[in-house]
């Protein structure tokens, strides 16, 4: 055999060692693993008697997703690690490709007595259309009483007799395609279904004599991760908030963790390590400016997601827009597409990772299943839109969009940082509160350990976590919060006041962005997204509506007038915002409304009453910040004026 000059000469002495190297078959243990935000790494852990000379320490049936580029093997003993390969097993099964060749042929033999139950069904049709006709025949034949009697009551038999035939052939040939129906879908279950391949590590290693040895295998694997979600507790705004910190681990790596030492990571190593590199910004008409990316992390415990698919631009709705769930491979499992008015919903498997949409003329986008909601909004793509189809009609044409996308993750409701005040207060529109207890575990946290760019909880207890692609808590830690509690109310979008907790003491807890579930008063509120964008050093926290602060907002007859003065009308509308604190403890409460803010000259508009609110004249911002005592309560009158043109209307409620 001729050797290729390129291949270095050591290259073939490690590869004819591995072929002449007795094999040492390994019976190993995952006995650690680091799971980071996606992705782990997993440490095996055997004993083994290693003889004289070389030989190959065989770790096999690992899962296929071990990767080769981070396979690492060290011990302890005298010994001497020679080289390692990886290898992946695709093991064929014989009595598989007998199964499907079983089931082909049980669907020709259905097929055929198919074929022969429509013949005679058909035979049956032609006697009765016969028969039919003979009927027509005898009556014309000028047949004495009793003939004609007995040829009728011999025809009246037959048909009943071919009736009764061909109900009894119909439910033959329902029943058969039933059959076949079956035989075809589990055919294309089997054919389908190929064996997962599983991994197989190669370590050649060398002992100068027969020595007990232990053998440490850790290697990275894709299909495991973790996301934080919190509970947040508070039994009254006169004590602290208490913050369970935890974690929801999942993984389906063809391996199950059986009580390994467990440690969490704030690491992505999916991501990789260099930095993105900012490229000029060519602008053209029509073209987007680019933006920057911002992923949600992968959540295991989603099993159906739902959404709308818009336009980024117009915010019209994509009907027939291709959804593709995939695995962790890129691999498409199933998909869907938008209905008329860009809807989308399917369900998720435990293998099920992402979302690619794709529309002609829109670019593409692949995003991780992170939310049972994921609305999306496709940027057009001006290069695609160049080959859309033009129709013309009359003196216009009209450009036929044909579409792809990115999402848009919309939560019930955000924690985070923000100045209340000069916003207008809390929004109201919080969505639909959802979401379900969540029961504590068994499993603690120990101290956070630093790394350089990253930071590891070591669970201090054995934990399990088998590979079924599901949700498993673990506890991280538990701490109480010192902090103030507020009322914010907007009345005018919504009666109810919202309870937020401002607290300080966080910043040690190495917190993520994630899920939090709110317990105020012994009572689960709902689940909220703990947001740390821009948080400093108080961490504002929504603890939901509370019935026991009441709001509301009427208006004044008294300051609500009409009138018109020359070839101007003036109008004066007048509110009164009335507070009541139910509740036993004494509350901090800010309240904001608004009034108009005129964007043209012809429209003058006069603050009449102010009501002692803070007045923010530039967005037109009218707010209160009180201290209200229990069972007390209080009034907050404003009105204003708007002075128009009397022949243009506007609209001041």
């Amino acid at each position: 055999m001729r050797i290729p000059k390129s291949i270095p000469i050591w290259c073939l002495f490690l590869l004819a060692s591995f072929s002449r190297a007795a094999e040492v078959p390994v019976k190993s243990t995952v006995s650690a693993v680091t799971v980071f935000r996606s992705g782990a790494e997993v440490s095996r852990s055997a004993s083994v008697e290693l003889p004289k000379g070389t030989s190959t320490l065989v770790f096999a049936a690992l899962s296929e997703e071990v990767d080769p580029a981070t396979v690492q093997v060290s011990g302890t003993g005298s010994f001497t690690i020679l080289g390692v390969q990886h290898r992946l097993d695709q093991e064929e099964k014989p009595e598989d490709q007998a199964e499907v060749t079983a089931i082909k042929a049980r669907i020709k033999a259905v097929e055929a007595e198919i074929t022969r139950e429509n013949g005679l069904l058909a035979v049956l049709e032609k006697e009765d259309a016969r028969l039919e006709k003979n009927t027509n025949i005898a009556g014309d034949q000028g047949l004495g009483l009793e003939q004609l009697r007995s040829v009728n009551d011999y025809l009246q038999q037959r048909q009943e007799a071919i009736a009764l035939k061909r109900i009894e052939r119909q439910a033959r040939l329902a029943q058969l395609n039933e059959q076949l129906a079956e035989l075809k879908l589990d055919l294309v279950k089997r054919e389908g279904r190929k064996p997962r391949p599983t991994s197989r590590v190669l370590v050649e290693v060398s002992a100068a004599t027969t020595v007990q040895a232990t053998v440490t295998l850790t290697y990275q694997v894709r299909s495991a991760g973790w996301s934080p979600t919190y509970d947040i507790r508070v039994t009254d705004i006169t004590k602290p908030l208490r913050l369970s910190y935890k974690a929801m681990v999942y993984q389906s790596t063809q391996e199950d963790w059986s009580k390994v030492k467990l440690t969490l990571s704030s690491g992505e190593p999916d991501k990789g390590a260099l930095m993105p590199v900012l490229y000029p910004w060519r602008l053209d008409f029509g073209q987007p400016p680019p933006a920057p990316t911002s992923a949600m992390p992968f959540n295991a415990s989603i099993r159906d997601v739902r959404g709308i698919v818009r336009d980024a631009a117009t915010g019209e709705v994509l009907p027939f827009v291709t959804v593709a769930l995939q695995d962790a491979s890129g691999n498409t499992i199933n998909g869907t597409t938008t209905s008329m008015d860009g809807y989308y919903a399917i369900a998720i498997p435990p293998e099920g990772r992402q979302l690619r949409f794709t529309y002609v003329g829109y670019t593409a986008q692949t995003v991780a299943i992170s939310s049972g909601t994921q609305n999306i909004a496709l940027a057009a793509n001006m290069v695609e839109l160049q080959e859309v189809v033009v129709q013309q009609r009359g003196a216009r044409s009209e450009v036929r969009q044909l579409s792809a996308m990115s999402v848009t993750h919309v939560p019930s409701r955000r924690i985070h940082r923000r100045d209340m005040e000069s916003i207008g207060g809390v929004p109201a529109n919080y969505g639909d509160v959802s979401g379900g207890v969540i029961n504590a575990t068994t499993a603690v946290g120990q101290q956070a350990v630093y790394r350089a760019t990253t930071f590891a909880f070591p669970i201090a207890v054995p934990y399990s976590i088998p590979s079924d692609g599901q949700n498993h808590l673990v506890a991280i830690s538990e701490k109480e919060l010192a902090g103030s509690y507020r009322y914010y109310c907007t009345p005018k979008l919504d009666p109810d006041a919202f309870l937020f907790a401002q607290a300080t003491g966080w910043e040690d807890l190495h917190l993520l962005p994630g899920s939090a579930h709110i317990y105020f008063e012994g009572t689960y509120v709902g689940e909220s997204l703990l947001d740390l964008t821009g948080v400093g050093d108080t961490l504002d926290i929504s603890l939901g509506r509370d019935k026991g602060v009441s709001v509301q907002r009427v208006k004044r007859k008294d300051l609500s007038t009409r009138q018109v003065l020359g070839s101007r009308r003036v109008e004066s509308v007048g509110w009164t915002i009335t507070v009541r604190n139910n509740k036993d403890q004494p509350i901090a409460l800010t309240i904001t409304d608004h009034y108009p803010v005129p964007v043209r000259n012809e429209i003058e508009v006069r603050l009449d009453e102010a009501g002692g609110a803070i007045v923010d004249t530039e967005k037109g911002f009218l707010t209160w910040r009180m201290d209200l005592q229990p069972r007390a309560d209080r009034s907050l009158p404003f009105g204003y004026s708007v002075k128009v043109p009397k022949e243009r209307q506007v609209v001041l409620e």
